[in-house]
């Protein structure tokens, strides 16, 4: 833009020393030729026409021509050859200098038509710019995102400052209690002094040193019924307060018992779960023992079966020798009977010397002593074999009884000790149970805290997001001012140099003007 502004500074310098130059030389070139200077000019005219912002036109205009015309001398005076030739060359110094004005013109009016073409340029890049910039307008005006953003971020300014007036009320209500907590900290702790004066300095202290509520609009909002309850209740409350401490020590008192027994029942608890193992190996130690008494009670019935079915045998036995014995006798004795017959028989039939009769006597009196020696030795035999199983029987059958009633007495422990584990087992499931309810509730209050962690992270990063896109529309909204301002001021200074070349195009149509002003009536004079 300089290189040409300089151009033209120098066109408009040159234009003008060539005004004052030729309104020198008009008063000199009054005798010049008129139908060469015609020839001239149609000449110029025919070849080059100039373009301006109007229109085209032509050097000369028609009426200056036939003014030209008209007038023209039938014969010229006559001039010297010196005169002739000074302004021949003159003329040719002037058509020279017209030469040098018209390409200076042509080359003004080519910047003009490049000056006019990058104005349409950025003429055509403003309407853009600004069709561009109504678009980006209805988008933003038509974004149901942005007004959504827009009235949320609203929302969310609202509520945080509602947020920041609870944050405050609560802090003075948090400083308040403090204050009241610490008063009544005191009169217990000085409850053995003067309570009387303690609580009125306590009271009297606690009321100077307690906040008034902050004016504003938290006190419109949803904690002013519950502050105002708050300082309609403190009053009653104090008046509670005596009742309640009391109820207090005795609460506490009551507490601490409650503890105690709480502790007794735990180390009960964690005693019987330590013996629970004890009983237990006792259980089963017992069960071994049950099972090996079990095994030798069944091992002594089968002895004393077995004892049974011996005697059983034996008095068969018995009975069988016995009756074998008693047919023997029968047999001897019938058979004494026979020989006393036969030997009755025979003493009757011939005399039979005494000696061998009383031999065969002796022999049978030593036989039959004999055979009952031999049944009474057996008879004693089997009875001692008899009271012996006797009393192993009856030692086996008290042995059994000891063994059964040990029995009754080891199933009864075991009982009671199932009894105990049962109750034991109940007590740890009751125990169990309520340690799972403990597990249920504070994963329940986990997953609280973490769904409000996450609603309070989404709540940043959408207000962030919300920010962030605030900010981006700030940006753009100063990239369009400041873009609109760039176009403007590109507009004004187009407007500018557009008036600055009318200007001076008027100046040098004037200039021309003049000129062919001066030669006309140069001609007319002459």
């Amino acid at each position: 833009m300089t290189a040409t502004q300089s151009k033209r500074q120098f066109i408009i310098t040159d234009l003008d020393q060539s005004d004052t130059q030729e309104m020198g030389a008009a008063a000199t070139s009054r005798d010049l030729g008129n139908e060469k200077q015609r020839k001239t000019l149609k000449r110029r005219t025919r070849e080059k026409t100039l373009h301006t912002l109007s229109g085209n036109f032509s050097r000369r205009s028609q009426s200056v021509e036939c003014c030209v015309q008209d007038p023209l001398p039938a014969k010229p005076p006559p001039r010297t050859s010196k005169v002739t030739n000074y302004f021949n060359e003159l003329l040719q110094s002037k058509d020279l200098q017209m030469e040098k004005l018209l390409e200076r013109l042509a080359t003004l009016h080519k910047f003009n038509e490049q000056f006019a073409d990058e104005n349409q340029r950025l003429l055509n890049e403003a309407k853009l710019l600004q069709q561009h910039i109504t678009s980006l307008q209805r988008q933003i005006a038509e974004c149901e995102r942005c007004g959504c953003l827009e009235s949320d971020l609203m929302k969310k300014i609202e509520d945080n400052k509602q947020l920041t007036a609870d944050v405050e009320m609560m802090k003075t209500l948090t400083f308040r209690l403090n204050v009241q907590i610490e008063y009544y900290q005191d009169m217990i702790r000085l409850k053995n002094l003067n309570e009387e004066g303690a609580k009125s300095s306590d009271r009297n202290r606690a009321k100077t040193n307690i906040p008034q509520w902050p004016e504003g609009p938290v006190r419109d909002h949803t904690l002013d019924p519950l502050l105002k309850a708050y300082d309609e209740m403190l009053c009653d409350k104090e008046e509670l307060i005596k009742q309640y401490s009391d109820e207090f020590e005795q609460f506490t008192g009551e507490f601490k018992r409650i503890l105690e027994e709480n502790n007794q029942l735990q180390q009960q608890l964690e005693t019987l779960r330590r013996d629970g193992g004890n009983w237990r190996e006792e259980k089963t130690c017992l069960q071994a023992q049950l099972d090996v008494c079990r095994q030798k009670a069944e091992a002594q019935t089968k002895k004393t079966e077995l004892t049974k079915e011996k005697l059983v045998e034996v008095m068969h036995t018995y009975e069988q020798k016995i009756q074998t014995l008693l047919l023997d006798m029968q047999h001897v004795q019938s058979a004494y009977t026979r020989c006393k017959g036969e030997l009755a028989a025979l003493k009757s039939a011939a005399a039979i010397p005494q000696d061998t009769i009383a031999n065969s006597l002796q022999e049978c009196k030593e036989l039959l002593e004999q055979l009952r020696n031999q049944h009474s030795k057996e008879k004693l035999a089997l009875e001692q074999t008899i009271v012996e199983l006797s009393e192993q029987a009856t030692g086996t059958n008290r042995k059994l009884e000891h063994m059964k009633s040990e029995n009754a007495t080891l199933n009864s422990k075991v009982n009671s000790l199932e009894a105990e584990v049962e109750e034991q087992k109940k007590r740890y499931s009751h125990l169990q149970k309520e340690s799972e309810k403990l597990k249920r509730s504070r994963d329940s209050l986990k997953a609280r805290l973490r769904i409000a962690l996450q609603w309070t992270q989404k709540l940043e990063e959408g207000q962030t997001n919300l920010q962030n896109t605030w900010d981006a529309l700030k940006r753009l909204e100063t990239m369009v001012r400041h873009k609109e301002s760039q176009v403007r001021g590109l507009h004004a200074r187009h407007l500018e140099e557009i008036d600055k070349m009318e200007r001076k195009l008027a100046q040098r149509e004037e200039t021309i003007r003049n000129i062919l002003r001066d030669r006309l009536t140069i001609k007319t004079k002459s």
